[in-house]
C-alpha cells in the first residue's frame, strides 16, 4: 500500500497541479472574458472600461452618451444603445482589425458607475444629473432649475430604451404641481424634453 500511495503521489500530483494551473491561469477568449457581463443591455449613462491588449493609448473608461452613442479611438461614433455587450465587443474586433493585428479587447462595467438622466429644453441648466433611487420627472427639473417662462409644462416628454427601442411617455407638470396626477418615477438613461408652449 505504501508503495502505490508514494506512485500516486509521484505521478498525480504533477497532473493534479498542471489540471488545476490550467483551469487558474489558462487566458480566455474575449466572448469568455465578457462572460459575466455580457448580457445586459447597454444604455445612455453606462460608463465601460474597455481595455485593448497592449493598447494602453485605446484602453480606458468610456461613457454612453445621452443619444446611446459611444465614441470609441480609431472606430469613431457608434450606435450602441440596446446592445449587449457581447455584440459590442464583436462590432469593436471588427472594426480594430482595421488598424490592428489580432486586437483583443474586453470590456466590463466601470466601478463606481453613476447612470445619469438628461434635462433638455425649457429649462433654467440643461444638462445630465446623477440619478438616485426615488428620483421623479418634477424632482430632475427641479435640479435642472426649474422651468423657463415659455415652456410648456403639460407637455413633459419623457424617453426611455426598452428592449431596445425607443419608447416615449408625455407628462403634464401642471397637474402634478396641482396635485391631480402622480409624479413618475425616472430610470437610469431617461431623457427628458420640455418643449416651448405655443401660443
Amino acid at each position: 500500500m505504501g508503495f502505490v500511495r508514494s506512485s500516486f503521489f509521484i505521478l498525480g500530483l504533477p497532473l493534479l497541479i498542471f489540471y488545476l494551473t490550467g483551469i487558474l491561469f489558462s487566458p480566455l477568449s474575449p466572448a469568455e472574458s465578457a462572460k459575466g457581463t455580457g448580457f445586459f443591455q447597454l444604455q445612455p449613462g453606462d460608463r465601460l472600461e474597455i481595455e485593448v491588449y497592449r493598447e494602453e493609448d485605446l484602453s480606458g473608461v468610456y461613457e454612453i452618451d445621452p443619444s446611446g452613442s459611444l465614441t470609441f479611438p480609431l472606430v469613431g461614433k457608434m450606435k450602441v444603445a440596446g446592445l449587449r455587450v457581447n455584440e459590442l465587443l464583436e462590432r469593436l474586433n471588427w472594426n480594430l482589425r482595421k488598424y490592428l493585428v489580432d486586437p483583443q479587447v474586453s470590456i466590463s462595467r466601470a466601478e463606481g458607475t453613476i447612470k445619469s438622466i438628461s434635462v433638455l429644453g425649457q429649462v433654467k441648466k440643461p444638462g445630465a444629473f446623477d440619478y438616485a433611487p426615488g428620483l421623479t420627472v418634477m424632482r430632475v427639473v427641479s435640479q435642472a432649475g426649474g422651468f423657463e417662462r415659455g415652456a410648456n409644462k403639460r407637455k413633459i416628454r419623457v424617453v426611455r430604451m426598452v428592449n431596445g427601442e425607443k419608447k416615449s411617455i408625455v407628462v403634464n407638470g401642471s397637474a402634478i404641481i396641482n396635485g391631480e396626477e402622480e409624479d413618475p418615477a425616472v430610470e437610469p438613461g431617461d431623457m427628458i424634453f420640455v418643449s416651448e408652449a405655443i401660443f
